[in-house]
Formats: C-alpha cells, sequence, structure tokens
C-alpha cells in the first residue's frame, strides 16, 4: 500500500510495546486501503507506565482514535472517559474513539469472532458452547457469545481460578449455565460432549509455539456439525481445525476472526459499513499484511541467529 495523506486524512495510531512483530498498523491500512476510507494507523512504541502523555497527545492533536496492544489493553481504561461495561469488567480494551474530544473505549475480539461464528452459518440463540483456555481473548469472546443468546458454557484451562473469573462475569451479565474445569485430555472428552460450538483461545497449536494438543479427538464429542473456531491465524489450519474439517466440521480460523474485527472496527471507530465485496478484498490485503509480519519474523530471526553464531566464533 502507498501511503496518501492530505488534510483531511484520519490519523490513528497503535501503540504497545514492543512493536517489532506487531501487523496491527498494515492490517488497518490495508482495510483503509481497500475500503477507499482517507485515513492512516502508524505504529508506536509506548512503554508502560507512558501512557499518561500519549493520552494528552492525542486530545491535544484531535487524532480520531487509536489502538493499543499488550501491555496497555488493561492500564488505558483510567485515562478513557467511557468504556462499555463488559471490556471494563474483563479489564480489556484495544480500540478508542475519540468523539468530539470524549475518548470512547471498546474491545473487538468478541464481536469479531462471534461475526465470524454467525458468517459460517452458525445461530447462537440457545446454544452450548466449550471454551478452551482463558486468556485475554477467551472472556469478550464467551461474553459475546451469551449476549447473542448461547446459553451454555464449559471453560476449560490451565490455571482454573482463570476460568472462574470468566465464569463470574458471566453470570454477573447473563442468564446462562457454566462449568469450569481444568484442561486436561481426560476433560476436553468430557465436556466437549454434546456441544454445539468450540472456540479455542490458547497458543497450543501456532506456528513456533511451545506445544500443542496432545490429543484433538475431542471434538468426536461434539454434535454432528458442530463448528470450531479458533483464534490463531498462522497457521491457516491448526492441528485441531485440521481434524475437526477431516471429521466434517465446518471450521473458522483466526483469519476469519481478524476480517469480522475489522468490519467492526471501521463501524466502531469510523461508522464505516463495509460491504461483501470490499470485505473480499480486505480479506486479501490482511492475509499479505500477516504475510509481510511473519516474513520480517522470520528476518529478525535469522539476522539473530548469525549475531549468535558469529559472537560464538
Amino acid at each position: 500500500m502507498m501511503l496518501r495523506a492530505d488534510a483531511d486524512t484520519k490519523l490513528f495510531f497503535l501503540a504497545g510495546d514492543p512493536m517489532d512483530f506487531s501487523c496491527g498498523a498494515a492490517v488497518s491500512n490495508a482495510v483503509f486501503d481497500f475500503a477507499n476510507v482517507n485515513a492512516v494507523n502508524l505504529s508506536l512504541t509506548v512503554k508502560k507506565g507512558e501512557l499518561g502523555p500519549f493520552v494528552k497527545a492525542v486530545r491535544t492533536l484531535g487524532l480520531a482514535g487509536f489502538f493499543v496492544t499488550m501491555p496497555h489493553k488493561s492500564d488505558i481504561i483510567p485515562y478513557l472517559d467511557e468504556v462499555d461495561p463488559l471490556s471494563r469488567a474483563f479489564h480489556c480494551v484495544n480500540h478508542i474513539k475519540n468523539d468530539h474530544g470524549k475518548l470512547i473505549g471498546t474491545a473487538l475480539d468478541g464481536v469479531g469472532m462471534r461475526m465470524a461464528i454467525e458468517g459460517a452459518g452458525v445461530s447462537l440463540p440457545g446454544k452450548s458452547v466449550l471454551i478452551l483456555g482463558a486468556g485475554g481473548v477467551a472472556g469478550p469472546i464467551a461474553a459475546e457469545l451469551a449476549k447473542q443468546g448461547a446459553r451454555r458454557f464449559a471453560i476449560l484451562n490451565r490455571t482454573v481460578e482463570k476460568a472462574k473469573f470468566i465464569e463470574q462475569v458471566l453470570h454477573e451479565h447473563f442468564d446462562v449455565e457454566t462449568a469450569v474445569a481444568e484442561m486436561t485430555p481426560e476433560n476436553l472428552h468430557i465436556y466437549a460432549k454434546d456441544m454445539d460450538l468450540a472456540v479455542q483461545c490458547t497458543s497450543l497449536g501456532m506456528n513456533g509455539g511451545p506445544a500443542d494438543y496432545a490429543d484433538v479427538t475431542f471434538v468426536d464429542e461434539m454434535k454432528d456439525g458442530a463448528l470450531v473456531a479458533d483464534v490463531l491465524y498462522i497457521p491457516d489450519r491448526t492441528k485441531l481445525l485440521s481434524y475437526a474439517e477431516r471429521q466434517g466440521h465446518p471450521v473458522v480460523n483466526g483469519m476469519g476472526m481478524m476480517i469480522s474485527q475489522q468490519k467492526a472496527c471501521l463501524k466502531f471507530m469510523l461508522d464505516i459499513d463495509m460491504d461483501e465485496d470490499l470485505t473480499e478484498a480486505a480479506e486479501e490485503g490482511l492475509m499479505v499484511a500477516v504475510a509481510r509480519r511473519q516474513a520480517r519474523r522470520n528476518r529478525m530471526e535469522r539476522k539473530k541467529n548469525q549475531t549468535n553464531h558469529g559472537g560464538k566464533e
């Protein structure tokens, strides 16, 4: 994408630390470009403890808004004028718009996954959901599915206390049935039984990650035709999704979640609806942005290895 800016260009920043491998700004710019939106998103390193001056600058310059990534998703909340109740409950905000001087924050991870799931043909009212993991995106995803009518949740995580926190927030806001348990191979089979939907919210199966699911046959316990979703987009098909697809289950990967999140972002930040043609074009842009990020990561890793090898010699 060639950067074109004029006096009418809306300026956004993506703030986080470190930003070496972040593709968030490139993803936004790809969507802006394909949706013909006169806006640009620039990556900016903002270290922990420096949010105050950054937010002051946003207000002073009258920026259209900004995005935050780690380590600021929770720390940003006290600096904002308005945050939706669920984002506040989960201590997670990543999208902030400047509405005539009022900074309004929300998290759109859950919205993105919900839109992708519905786009795959799933009607959520009354559905039972298996949530795998209890990290940063798991709670917002569970809450968004409950908001759209899902009524039974099983939340499995290595640390049960984190799963119980999600359970607590769900009960505070929705009339749902819940169960929590440690994520073990045995429990995966027990709690997957007769589920309509599973959402994988951990790093298990990620390219370059430390581990993967030892056994993914728990998918066989789910209802026929149950959808299996994964927040990961590298690889395109994780071990879990590959198995589920072979067994005849519809699947949604992290790319589907990401493109839906970008559609929700355009609506929240700029009140722009992205039609289906633009969605398909933007998806191509997203794939290019992600591929560039991965190539940069590989290049930096090779450079690091060469430096280390040279040092040993």
